[in-house]
C-alpha cells in the first residue's frame, strides 16, 4: 500500500470526539495488537501541574536565535513556545516558573554570551531552543558552568554530566528513514545544501547548484521520476516526441539547508506533478516549514513523509497514557491562548499568536527541569542537575511527548518513526485562520 493510501486509510478509520465544543474528527490512529497491561496514569490528566518542594523564584533560561525570516537556528522559535504552556500549567497550582530568554544572535559567540547572561541572572537550568553550531556552543557553555541544559531539537557535540538531548538519535532517524523507503529501489536525492542521508542507497542525485533555479531542478526531477517526458533534442526531426525515462525513480528524498529552502523545493516538485513519495528527513516538522509551504501554496498531503518521535497533536487521539498527557498539554495551549495577558518567550507578542506551533518538546524540557528542582528542593544548578540525573518521566509526571530517561544523556526513550503530512484540522488547538494547515500523522502500526 502506498504512503498516500495508508494516510487515506488512517483518516477514514474512525471518528473521535474532542474538546468541549464536540468537534467531530475524522482521524484516528491504529494501535498495535498487544496484551492489556496496567496503565498508571489516571483516566484524565489535569491541566494544572503540581511541583511540591519547588523553591520560590525558580527560573529556567531559554536560548534561541531571534527572528522569523529564515535565519539558521530560528526554525523552532515558535515551537519553543511550548515552554510558556509548561510554566503556566505549574503556575496554576502556585509553582511559579520564570523563563528569561536570551538571543544567541545566530553565532557561537552570541550563544556563549547568552548562557553567561542567564547564569548571571541565577537560572537553575537552560533550554536551548535552536539548532546548528550556536546550539552546540550554548550547550557547551552551560556544561562548563555546571548549569543543567536540555536540547529538544539538537544533539550536543559530546555528552556531558549536565547536558541532555531529547531529540531522536541519528541512528533512530536513519532507521525510520529506511522504513519510510522500504521497497523503494531507485531513490532520487534532490538537494539544496542539506545533508545526504547516510543510510540511503541513492540511485541518482540532483543538486540545486547545478541548475539556474529551483524550477529547472524540479523540471529535471519530474523527468527522472517519469512524471514528465524529456523534450526532444534541438537537432531532433520536426514532430519528434519526448522520451520517457527508463527505470524512473520511485521515491525522492528532499534535503535542504533550512526548512524554508526545503519548502521551496517541495512546492517546486509539486508544481511539476511529481507523484512519487517525497521523503523529508530534516526540518519538515518545524513550524518554519509549515509556514513557508503554506505561503508558497504548497500542498500538505500524504505524499510528504518525514521522520519524528511521537510528539505531534495526533497522539492526543490515542486511548492510552500518552494520549491523555498530550490532551492535557493541548488543553493548556487553549487556556493560555485565551488569556491576552500571557505573552510569548520574548514578551513582544501574545502567546496566542504562536499557539498553533507551540510543541510538546519544549514543554517537556521545562517539565523535566521543574521536576528536578522540586525533588532537589533547591535552585542551585548543581543540585538540580544531580537530581535530574536520577529521574525518568512519563505522562504521569506531566509529559506530553514520549517518556524521557535522564539517567542517560540521550534522554528520549522512543524511536523516531515515519510520519505523513495531512491538511486535516484536528480541532485540538485554538482556531487561527492564519495558521498553516499541516499536521504530521504517524504511520499505522499494522499497514
Amino acid at each position: 500500500m502506498s504512503p498516500r493510501n495508508r494516510l487515506l486509510a488512517l483518516i477514514a478509520a474512525g471518528v473521535a470526539v474532542v474538546v468541549a465544543a464536540a468537534v467531530v474528527l475524522t482521524l484516528t490512529l491504529n494501535r498495535p495488537a498487544e496484551a492489556p497491561r496496567p496503565d498508571p496514569v489516571a483516566a484524565t490528566v489535569p491541566v494544572a501541574l503540581k511541583a511540591d518542594g519547588l523553591p520560590s523564584d525558580f527560573s529556567i533560561g531559554v536560548v534561541m536565535t531571534f527572528g522569523q525570516s529564515g535565519e539558521p537556528g530560528t526554525e523552532y522559535n515558535r515551537a519553543a513556545q511550548g515552554a510558556v504552556v509548561a510554566a503556566q500549567r505549574f503556575g496554576q497550582s502556585g509553582a511559579k516558573v520564570a523563563l528569561p530568554t536570551q538571543n544567541d544572535r545566530g553565532t557561537e559567540d552570541g550563544a556563549r554570551a547568552a548562557v553567561a547572561a542567564l547564569a548571571d541572572q541565577g537560572v537553575s537550568g537552560v533550554v536551548v531552543a535552536g539548532t546548528g553550531p550556536q546550539a552546540v556552543a550554548a550547550a557547551k557553555a552551560a556544561e562548563e558552568r555546571g548549569v543543567p541544559v536540555i536540547l529538544p531539537y539538537a544533539q550536543p557535540s559530546e555528552p556531558g554530566q549536565t547536558t541532555w538531548t531529547t531529540a531522536p538519535t541519528a541512528a533512530s532517524v536513519e532507521g525510520a528513514l529506511q522504513k519510510a523507503l522500504n521497497g523503494k529501489n531507485r531513490v532520487l536525492l534532490v538537494n539544496d545544501g542539506g545533508p545526504a542521508p547516510a543510510s540511503v542507497a541513492v540511485a541518482d542525485t540532483l543538486a540545486l547548484e547545478g541548475f539556474p533555479d529551483v524550477a529547472g531542478l524540479a523540471r529535471e526531477a519530474a523527468i527522472r521520476t517519469g512524471d514528465q517526458l524529456r523534450p526532444p533534442s534541438k537537432d531532433a526531426p520536426a514532430g519528434a516526441e519526448g522520451i520517457r525515462t527508463a527505470n524512473p525513480a520511485d521515491a525522492v528524498v528532499v534535503s535542504a539547508a533550512t526548512p524554508q529552502r526545503l519548502a521551496k523545493l517541495v512546492q517546486a516538485l509539486q508544481s511539476r506533478d511529481v507523484s512519487v513519495p517525497l521523503v523529508l528527513p530534516d526540518g519538515a516538522t518545524s513550524p518554519a516549514f509549515a509556514s513557508s509551504l503554506s505561503e508558497l501554496d504548497g500542498t500538505a498531503s500524504g505524499q510528504l513523509i518525514s521522520i519524528a518521535a511521537a510528539t505531534g497533536d495526533a497522539i492526543a487521539l490515542q486511548q492510552d497514557a500518552q494520549g491523555r498527557g498530550m490532551s492535557a498539554f493541548l488543553s493548556g495551549i487553549r487556556l493560555a491562548s485565551g488569556n491576552p495577558e500571557i505573552k510569548n518567550l520574548t514578551d513582544d507578542n501574545p502567546f496566542s499568536a504562536d499557539a498553533w506551533a507551540a510543541d510538546a518538546r519544549s514543554h517537556d524540557a521545562i517539565v523535566a527541569l521543574v521536576r528536578a528542582g522540586a525533588l532537589a528542593g533547591s535552585k542551585e544548578p548543581s543540585k538540580v542537575a544531580a537530581s535530574l540525573r536520577t529521574l525518568s518521566f512519563g505522562p504521569g509526571e506531566g509529559l506530553a511527548g514520549p517518556d524521557l530517561d535522564f539517567t542517560r544523556s540521550q534522554a528520549l526513550a522512543a524511536e523516531a518513526t515515519p510520519v505523513y503530512a495531512s491538511p486535516q484540522d484536528l480541532g485540538l488547538r485554538p482556531a487561527d485562520e492564519k495558521a498553516p494547515r499541516l499536521v504530521w500523522v504517524p504511520a499505522p502500526a499494522n499497514p
